[in-house]
């Protein structure tokens, strides 16, 4: 978990706990229901309480319109984003008003968007989960430093080797 002050710009906290795995495979279905508990048992000691949620998982850009995202966040009841690394619902089409950011769409419903990753022709995939519009979340997403994800991605990585060696 890491907590972030976007209007500093500074890590407030970064911390990792380990838990069994419910699945080791992720199926579109209602499985996802599953993961919500995680999540909240990962809140549970925070001591500051954020404006917003970020997690990595699907909002809306869901085969049901309503991933682990929405669900988390309809149980905090604060704002919440999904974002994930593959694109599992809806096709991109190019954004007439930000031709960087290509929206994420089922049929003529926008339901996401497409944040390129740096230096690279990937994308993180963002979408509503929960108290706050779509636009918000473009707008909140875009001014975070999208390094933080690589950075975090391997401090969990090193986490999951050293508690393999015992070193945690």
């Amino acid at each position: 978990m890491l907590i972030y002050n976007i209007n500093n710009k500074e890590i407030v906290k970064i911390s990792f706990r380990t838990f069994k795995p419910i699945f080791t495979r992720y199926f579109s279905s209602i499985l996802f229901l599953n993961q919500t508990e995680i999540y909240l048992d990962l809140i549970k000691d925070i001591d500051i309480i954020p404006d917003c949620y970020i997690i990595n998982v699907s909002g809306q850009i869901h085969p049901y319109f309503y991933g682990a995202a929405c669900d988390f966040g309809l149980q905090i009841e604060t704002p919440v984003i999904g974002y994930t690394r593959t694109l599992l619902y809806g096709e991109l089409k190019k954004n007439k008003e930000n031709s960087n950011i290509p929206r994420v769409y089922f049929e003529e419903i926008l339901i996401g968007y497409a944040i390129p990753k740096p230096n690279t022709k990937k994308f993180y995939y963002i979408s509503v989960g929960n108290n706050l519009s779509l636009q918000s979340a473009l707008t909140i997403f875009t001014k975070l430093d999208l390094g933080l994800f690589s950075s975090l991605r391997n401090d969990l990585n090193n986490y999951i080797q050293n508690k393999k060696r015992g070193v945690n």
